[in-house]
């Protein structure tokens, strides 16, 4: 029954090594001012339904279904708000008297998404205020682990201007305004305009749910609107930001610019790349800063594919700090230069092709994949993109690593004077 149309995508993946079965949701909305809304429309619909307003009955329901447990999260890909809403239950076969706990459950989530929008009511006032709270507190985190802060810095001041540079959660002063009105407009833009992606992962394809999901969905009057392509840019003259707290453990983050974007096959060799540029225990930044050098407690590499994004992000001392961002860029250049040798190719090959192969053992990496390519229009299977791996030689990487250039540092200091006066 696989089919997309409309904005809306359905993808059922066919495993019987799992004893559950997971259905999940998920709403790709443009990364904009109303990030916040989005992100607090779905985190109620996440925690209750009209017949299950408050958090003990919804619970009460959730563990009549044999245990089914729920999960919400916000994030982002590329200049996209990505909101996912799962719900994991028991198999049909695994319940005591043969009861369609599939069905049950399916029925619960489309409660969930459609319920207070369908029946017009507002979200009880304490839920609303726990889940503000919950919202403000996930973006506070940051502040308290500077190697996440130092990285959302990074992303702010290089992509400044670009949906990128947002939070998918918004600001703490945001969520704080939001009213019903705005849970409400929050709630109309998901289920009207934006890309959804619906996932099933389990032994049997949940069709009841799915069929409801489709007659549902016509009742809200679908307007969708395309989402905006992601932008890569070519790297701008370098930025250079440095900013002190009281902190024990210095942060460098180098932002890499490539105005080639990719998606599926093509970034498979970006992603090796940037996997011997710094990602596992085999590669140049780990045997050579850390190691070898001794410049910093971690270094590593995350790409952003779509954007045609590199961070580097690492936990220096002080005095280190300049030398380290040397010794970055040089391992960098190496590469560019063609300074790869075959085991790292190899050692990067296996370990990415590992990790692809690994998805399989895991429902919500299952989704997460088939979501990710609803959106791109291919249909890719990890194993797929384990072949691709294997095909990408040793003039790829260095092709990839010659299109992105240092866009921003970032540096986060220790400040001492203000560490005084706290001891003080």
């Amino acid at each position: 029954m696989n089919f997309k149309e409309n904005g809306v995508s359905y993808k059922h993946i066919p495993s019987k090594r799992f004893k559950t079965t997971l259905l999940s949701v998920t709403f790709y909305a443009p990364l904009d001012k109303n990030a916040a809304a989005n992100a607090l429309s779905v985190a109620l619909m996440s925690k209750g339904t009209p017949e299950y307003a408050d958090y003990y009955s919804f619970n009460r329901r959730l563990a009549g279904l044999y245990g089914a447990s729920v999960t919400s999260s916000v994030s982002k890909t590329g200049d996209r708000q990505e909101l996912n809403i799962s719900l994991t239950v028991n198999d049909d076969k695994y319940s005591l008297g043969g009861e369609p706990t599939v069905s049950a459950a399916g029925q619960l989530l489309l409660d969930m998404l459609f319920g207070y929008y369908l029946s017009g009511k507002s979200y009880p006032k304490n839920a609303v205020t726990r889940e503000k709270r919950l919202i403000k507190e996930a973006i506070m985190n940051r502040f308290n682990d500077k190697r996440v802060f130092a990285r959302r810095r990074c992303e702010e001041i290089m992509c400044d201007g670009e949906a990128y540079g947002l939070s998918p959660n918004g600001t703490v002063e945001e969520v704080e305004a939001l009213t019903d009105s705005d849970i409400r407009s929050g709630m109309t833009r998901l289920l009207k305009e934006a890309f959804i992606s619906i996932v099933t992962v389990g032994a049997k394809e949940p069709t009841c749910f799915i069929e409801d999901f489709k007659k549902l969905i016509t009742t809200v009057g679908r307007n969708y609107h395309a989402l905006p392509e992601d932008v890569a840019k070519k790297a701008s003259e370098l930025k250079v930001t440095k900013e002190k707290m009281p902190v024990k453990q210095g942060k460098l983050v180098m932002g890499f610019r490539s105005e080639v974007g990719e998606n599926l096959p093509e970034s498979v060799k970006t992603w090796i790349m940037t996997d011997i540029f710094g990602g596992g225990p085999y590669s140049k930044l780990f045997c050579n800063v850390r190691e070898k050098m001794s410049l910093c407690y971690y270094c590593a590499a995350r790409g952003v594919r779509t954007k045609g994004l590199i961070f580097i992000e690492s936990g220096v001392e002080k005095d280190n700090i300049e030398s380290a961002r040397t010794a970055i860029l040089d391992q960098f250049q190496n590469i560019k230069n063609g300074q790869i040798s075959e085991s790292e190719i190899n050692s990067s090959k296996l370990s990415l092709s590992d990790a692809f192969r690994s998805l399989a053992a895991d429902q919500g990496s299952l989704a997460s994949w088939y979501d990710a390519r609803a959106l791109s229009d291919n249909n890719l299977s990890p194993e797929d993109v384990v072949n691709a791996v294997e095909a990408v030689n040793y003039e790829d990487i260095i092709a990839a690593a010659n299109t992105y250039s240092l866009d921003t540092v970032y540096i986060l200091s220790p400040d001492e004077e203000a560490m005084k006066e706290d001891a003080e």
